[in-house]
């Protein structure tokens, strides 16, 4: 025996088939072991489904470059209604093609790998199995390749946003070369729980906030001349930048908890080198060793995690950029007034991480002093200048809160909001019969 299969033509390992779900899967009690694979019922993704939208758990990424345009306008920017036409347009091309096409190359280098995840259904990657390897990986391929031909007609056809059409999507996929790069290298080497923390391994966790960057800079550029203000270009890239360290290595830490299994409280974890996760996996050495729930519902973030873990250190330099950011959004303000933001802002982060249960009274504790100073200091707009900090603990709150089973899904009390009006939107499209239908086979 070779340990190898074909898979449509190609040879696949058997180390990378999945394997078949042992009866403490899904986070099913085994005595007194906990497991942290897919919940109990949940069903794989269509590839038609896939192909429309490859991250729907991704989506409030898309958010971020609406919001950064919002904010300058916020602070006073001059924005006529060409400017929200034009943006809106970017913004349509970036999520709805560029993102995606980018999303499928990565599910595409990641196929073999994501069919042996432990969460595998529930992740919304490219949809197996591995005999239909040629089937799916060309269908996507095909699909990503159409939305990037999308791109270039419609930088030919809208010639006064083609620079900014091609911009956004050299920067979306040169950040994407270079992960992809780093990610060949720093991972499918180790088995070991948590695996050496390697230089391509730290590079990735840098790596990935330049796609906010890319986002954030987007919307903030098509309200304002960063040009003229460079100060203001250098903070927002900054706290860009370091908020997405902080959102991803956060996020990869959750997800990291599909390898892990609870027995007496104690966490253990399996995992093989063909699953390539050792940037997720290295980040568990951050977190407490034991639990008191389920992996997949565990929600380690709400509690003290180290200062040096990456998602800590990279929200101190957040919320400090942030802060300057927000001073230096509305007029150019003197490097005295950007430094005693800086401080406060720092001081105000610092306070959040290192007290995690009582964050939300935390925040608005240290929200105060620093709308007193920015309202003595002449900022026309002092609400709006807070603005960037605020959002930045804000989406902190949020997704510290998370767990396994929650990511990218709104929180409980919000939940509601979005899925009541949600479902009568879908029963009006879909018609009341096709409704019925569909809820009767979700149960």
């Amino acid at each position: 025996m070779t340990g190898v299969e074909q898979a449509d033509g190609f040879p696949v390992p058997a180390s990378a088939r999945p394997a078949a779900p042992g009866p403490a899967a899904g986070g099913q009690r085994d005595g007194d072991r906990l497991d942290g694979g897919r919940p109990a019922g949940s069903r794989p993704r269509s590839m038609l489904g896939y192909l429309v939208m490859p991250r729907p758990k991704d989506a409030v990424k898309g958010l971020l470059m609406p919001f950064t345009f919002l904010l300058a306008v916020a602070a006073g920017a001059d924005v006529t209604g060409r400017t929200v036409v034009r943006a809106l347009i970017v913004w349509g091309v970036l999520e709805l093609l560029v993102y995606p096409a980018r999303y499928q190359w990565n599910d595409v280098r990641g196929f073999v790998a994501d069919q042996s995840h432990p969460a595998g259904h529930d992740r919304g990657r490219l949809p197996g199995p591995l005999e239909r390897v040629r089937a799916r990986v060309g269908a996507s391929c095909a699909v990503a390749v159409a939305r990037l031909a999308a791109v270039a007609v419609l930088a030919l056809v809208l010639a006064p946003l083609a620079g900014v059409v091609w911009a956004v999507t050299a920067a979306v996929f040169g950040v994407a070369v270079v992960y992809e790069v780093l990610r060949a290298r720093g991972t499918g080497r180790t088995a070991t729980v948590p695996p050496p923390a390697r230089p391509a391994v730290v590079a990735l966790w840098i790596v990935v906030g330049a796609g906010y960057v890319v986002r954030g800079m987007t919307g903030l550029a098509l309200a304002v001349d960063l040009g003229r203000r460079p100060a203001l270009a250098v903070a927002a890239a900054v706290a860009l930048w370091a908020f997405g360290v902080a959102f991803v290595t956060s996020r990869w830490v959750l997800e990291s908890l599909a390898f892990a299994a609870a027995d007496h409280g104690r966490l253990i974890w399996t995992a093989r080198a063909e699953h390539a996760r050792e940037h997720l996996l290295a980040l568990v050495r951050w977190l407490p060793s034991r639990t008191d729930a389920a992996p997949a519902d565990w929600a380690p973030l709400r509690r003290r995690t180290p200062w040096t873990a990456p998602w800590n250190l990279a929200l101190l330099v957040a919320g400090t950029a942030s802060a300057v950011t927000g001073v230096l959004l509305g007029a150019p303000a003197s490097p005295e007034h950007c430094l005693v933001a800086a401080l406060l802002g720092a001081a105000a982060t610092a306070a959040v991480v290192l007290l995690p249960a009582r964050r939300p009274l935390v925040l608005l504790a240290g929200a105060a002093p620093q709308l007193l100073v920015l309202a003595l200091t002449g900022q026309p707009r002092p609400l709006a200048a807070l603005l960037p900090w605020l959002a930045v603990m804000a989406a902190h709150l949020v997704y510290s809160s998370r767990s396994l089973s929650t990511i990218g899904l709104p929180s409980g009390r919000l939940r509601p909001l979005v899925a009541v009006p949600g479902a009568a939107l879908a029963r009006a499209v879909v018609g009341p019969a096709t409704w019925e239908a569909l809820r009767k086979e979700r149960r």
